[in-house]
């Protein structure tokens, strides 16, 4: 973990990193902090800088001089960054890529480029940032397909469903442009915390670790939790991670008591857990087309590898992970959070037997595993036509 840390801080100091490659990638990611963001980007760079001698990923735009500025439309790419770059990764933002592109491509024209996409913005509920705004530019978005050599989603599910959209309403065009799905991957130093599920028998610190535009998911949930709360008193307690209950100056945990943690930076988040010491993990998420499309299995990852069960939605991609009590427990409705909770109160044993399993789960998301670095070598180093 240290040395990944400090891998973070060199390059949001001096996004060049001192050694030389046949190709070099150069990804824009403007805040360096965003779980998906460590995941997909950061690690990824961190694991084949130091795998591959031909092969860079530059990292920048997580410090204020090369970061997006304030309008979106202007990225502070040098010139000395461009020539030294092949491929560029773009962000996902809903404003036009075509003036950047042309130019870069006129002082390298071989320069190939992506875009991410993160979630589902056909869909995007009015909770999320910016919906109105991406609402009103779906246009643009799809024009910044068009305008680049690939797009790099990490839902699978969410890549078909853009592509068969455009083809609803594209028909007879051809965009040209490479779809890609890329895994999310964990790296098992970074787990390095020390930490024990050890968690006295009859009491359920339960964790649910969201922000304030995910309030509708945890309200799906908050009627079962204060429930719990009224039967098991000082026996149960929740925690929350990044959210205190309020938005738009509602607070919708209003009389239920809930202990708070402020969202952390990622360099102390395990620290963090282990401080919380949760036995169970809460995922709340309500069953639609949009979670389905623009979720992400990575907190249940991190917490099989911690050995801490993990209650998540039967909704994808969770569902392609997790088998209800072989390594994980999925619900369909409400009804069943209360009923995996009322098992970890009455059956606890039933609990244990999964973790093992889930562990194993996760190991097979090893980064180091040369099978996902060449995976990873296909996303941000592929052949273009």
């Amino acid at each position: 973990m240290k040395k990944f840390i400090k891998y973070i801080l060199a390059m949001s100091k001096e996004p060049f990193i001192p050694k030389k490659a046949a190709r070099t990638t150069t990804i824009i990611l403007p805040d360096k902090d965003t779980t998906e963001g460590i995941y997909r980007s950061i690690l990824p760079s961190y694991i084949i800088n130091g795998a591959d001698n031909d092969l860079r990923m530059l990292i920048v735009g997580i410090h204020e001089k090369a970061n997006v500025s304030k309008n979106e439309k202007d990225f502070h790419i040098t010139k000395r960054l461009i020539e030294e770059t092949d491929h560029f990764v773009f962000p996902f933002i809903a404003v036009s890529l075509r003036p950047i592109i042309e130019d870069i491509k006129l002082i390298k024209p071989a320069m190939k480029f992506s875009y991410y996409i993160d979630y589902n913005y056909y869909l995007l509920p009015e909770s999320y940032p910016f919906s109105k705004e991406y609402i009103q530019r779906v246009e643009m978005i799809e024009d910044n397909i068009r305008a680049v050599d690939q797009v790099i989603v990490t839902n699978k599910y969410l890549l078909d469903y853009i592509i068969e959209q455009i083809q609803k309403k594209y028909p007879g065009e051809t965009f040209g442009t490479l779809f890609r799905y890329q895994r999310l991957f964990i790296s098992p130093e970074l787990f390095i915390t020390d930490y024990a599920n050890e968690a006295a028998r009859g009491k359920i610190k339960a964790l649910i670790i969201a922000d304030e535009y995910q309030f509708s998911d945890v309200n799906y949930v908050l009627g079962i939790l204060k429930a719990f709360k009224i039967k098991y008193k000082e026996t149960f307690e929740l925690v929350l991670l990044g959210w205190d209950g309020k938005r738009n100056e509602k607070n919708y945990m209003k009389d239920f008591p809930f202990t708070y943690f402020a969202r952390v930076p990622y360099s102390i988040y395990f620290e963090t857990i282990k401080h919380i010491g949760p036995n169970v993990l809460i995922i709340p998420a309500t069953k639609s087309k949009f979670n389905d499309t623009s979720k992400n299995y990575i907190k249940y990852l991190e917490f099989a590898h911690l050995n801490i069960p993990v209650i998540a939605p039967n909704i994808l991609p969770y569902s392609d992970l997790i088998t209800t009590n072989e390594n994980g427990f999925l619900c369909d409705e409400k009804g069943a959070y209360a009923f995996q909770l009322e098992t970890m109160f009455t059956e606890p044993v039933k609990f244990e037997g999964p973790l093992g399993i889930a562990y194993a789960t996760a190991s097979e998301f090893n980064i180091n595993d040369p099978a996902n670095i060449e995976s990873l070598k296909k996303v941000y180093f592929p052949e273009f036509e």
